[in-house]
C-alpha cells in the first residue's frame, strides 16, 4: 500500500478512534460509503478536489449528502479533514482505513494480474491454494491486462511472483541478443 505520511496519519487516527470507541464496523460500513462515492461518482471527486468551492459551502453539501447515512464520529472526521484542506486525501484514508481493517483481521491484499478474465472457480482455487501455501487469509482482487499475453502475475504485499508469457519471452529474448 503506497499512501502518502498524511493520509497515513489520518487514517491511523480515525481507526484508532473507532477501536477505542467501539464502532470498529460502523465506521468501516461508513468508510466504505464514502470511498464508494468517490469511486462511482465524477462529480463527487471533483467537488472534494474544487479549490474554488468554500470549506463552508463543501461541509454544507456534505452535511446535506451524509449527516443522516454516517455515524457522528464519521462526519466529525470529515469535518476536521474540511477544516484542515485534507479533504482531497479523502479516497486515500478510506483505503487506508480498511486496509488496517483487514491487517487486524489477519487479512492480507492480493492481485493477480492475467490476460483474461479468470473463471469464478479458478479464481476461488487460486485463493484456496495461496491461503493454504502462506498459512494467511487472503483478499484476492483480479485484474485484466492483455499485455502480459499468458500466464499470471500475483502480487501479495511486497512480494511478487511473475510466471507471465511477456516476461518469460522477454527473458528468452535478452538470452539470445546477449549469446
Amino acid at each position: 500500500m503506497n499512501e502518502s505520511l498524511i493520509t497515513v496519519r489520518y487514517a491511523k487516527a480515525l481507526y484508532e478512534l473507532s477501536v477505542e470507541e467501539k464502532k470498529e464496523k460502523a465506521i468501516l460500513k461508513d468508510v466504505e460509503v464514502l470511498l464508494q462515492s468517490i469511486s462511482h461518482s465524477e462529480e463527487f471527486a471533483s467537488f472534494l478536489d474544487n479549490p474554488l468551492i468554500s470549506g463552508s459551502e463543501k461541509r454544507r453539501i456534505i452535511d446535506i449528502l451524509f449527516k443522516t447515512n454516517l455515524e457522528p464520529i464519521s462526519l466529525k472526521f470529515l469535518h476536521l479533514l474540511l477544516e484542515n484542506k485534507r479533504e482531497s486525501q479523502l479516497g486515500g484514508i478510506c483505503r487506508y482505513v480498511i486496509h488496517l481493517n483487514k491487517q487486524k483481521a489477519g487479512v492480507q491484499s492480493a492481485l493477480i494480474t492475467t490476460a483474461q478474465k479468470l473463471p469464478v472457480d479458478h479464481k476461488k482455487e487460486i485463493a484456496e491454494y495461496i491461503t493454504k501455501k502462506f498459512k494467511m487469509t487472503f483478499d484476492l482482487a483480479e485484474k485484466v491486462d492483455p499485455a502480459i499475453i499468458g500466464g499470471y502475475i500475483l502480487r501479495i504485499e511486497d512480494r511478487q511472483i511473475d510466471a507471465s508469457l511477456k516476461t518469460q519471452l522477454n527473458k528468452i529474448k535478452r538470452e539470445l541478443i546477449n549469446s
